[in-house]
């Protein structure tokens, strides 16, 4: 099939997309039933049908007989406009426009939901953990003070699910800027424990750190929730008194645990969002995020992550620093 003569146009009237074939560069030979009814019929001119704030870059594409894609909002001269993914395909001369305007407005109220929630939630979020320290600092009896504790618990629980929501709605909606940064693998590690210091505790694993660099580049924030939330995990589903081993090495993180280990049935859902295993809930508590925000930063940074588990033997997870 080398151009649009070798094949009956009417095929793409099955289409929801509106496909034009073009002709003498911008004229409308032939339009299917879609682009017909968005008022791009045949003999029209292109240029003279849709405006858009790139049309320049197209017209110059198919002058050169290049191919394009964009997306954007298209205002149609019929008094309309739809938000298009737009593609031309130079070799059969065919544009095709994917009206995305419901999947963008869907997205849109989902960003916005999960903004004005966040900012809701955590004004009063403050104050609860405001009000819980103070009791603890003034309470005289103790007799309370595991109850006040589990409050205090519940609330960090919160806060942390606001903040993966928010950053994981960064991510999929590509407002999060990369930075490139230094990053000290050991300092990065020490943060990270000081962080989980009293999940270590608790569960008294041991560590074990070996790191083979004395520096990395990257985005910290990036890096650093990706080793918490992985770090985390381990800790969590790992038996008291067990090891972890963590391994930095030149072009991955390493981090292998001696715990409960993922069921083979349930390895292909662990990085959707709120997903846990059966036995995950019985072991121990969690949101169902951590793995799901770990895939969207591996995705964001450029890095890939693998994983193997066995089921009551421990997991091993390795995120590569490239793709």
């Amino acid at each position: 099939m080398k151009n649009t003569s070798s094949f009956d146009f009417q095929i793409f009237d099955s289409l929801e997309d509106a496909v034009l074939q073009l002709e003498n560069k911008t004229t409308i030979l032939n339009a299917n039933t879609t682009a017909k009814a968005w008022g791009l019929g045949a003999n029209k001119e292109l240029l003279n049908t849709i405006s858009f704030n790139e049309i320049d870059q197209l017209a110059k594409h198919i002058l050169n007989n290049e191919d394009f894609e964009i997306e954007t909002n298209i205002y149609f001269f019929e008094g309309y406009s739809k938000f298009c993914k737009l593609t031309f395909k130079q070799k059969y001369q065919l544009l095709i426009l994917q009206d995305k305007t419901e999947f963008e407005l869907l997205k849109k109220v989902k960003e916005d939901f999960i903004t004005s929630v966040s900012h809701e939630l955590r004004t009063p979020l403050t104050i609860a953990k405001g009000n819980t320290q103070i009791l603890k600092d003034f309470m005289k009896d103790n007799q309370f003070i595991k109850q006040v504790t589990k409050i205090e618990e519940s609330l960090d629980r919160i806060e942390n699910i606001i903040s993966q929501l928010t950053l994981l709605s960064k991510a999929e909606f590509g407002e999060y800027e990369l930075k490139k940064e230094v990053i000290n693998p050991s300092t990065l590690y020490n943060e990270v424990v000081t962080d989980l210091y009293e999940k270590i505790q608790e569960k008294s694993v041991k560590l074990h750190f070996n790191c083979h660099i004395h520096s990395l580049k990257g985005d910290k924030f990036v890096l650093y929730t990706i080793f918490r939330n992985l770090l985390s995990n381990a800790i969590k589903y790992s038996y008291e008194n067990s090891d972890i081993y963590i391994d930095f090495q030149n072009e991955q993180l390493i981090i292998k645990d001696e715990g409960i280990g993922i069921r083979e049935e349930e390895q292909k859902r662990i990085f959707e969002r709120f997903y846990r295993g059966v036995e995950a809930k019985n072991h121990a508590k969690g949101s169902g995020l951590g793995l799901a925000v770990v895939k969207y930063l591996c995705e964001l940074a450029n890095y890939k992550i693998e994983f193997e588990s066995k089921w009551m033997v421990g997991t091993t997870f390795k995120v590569f620093f490239y793709k």
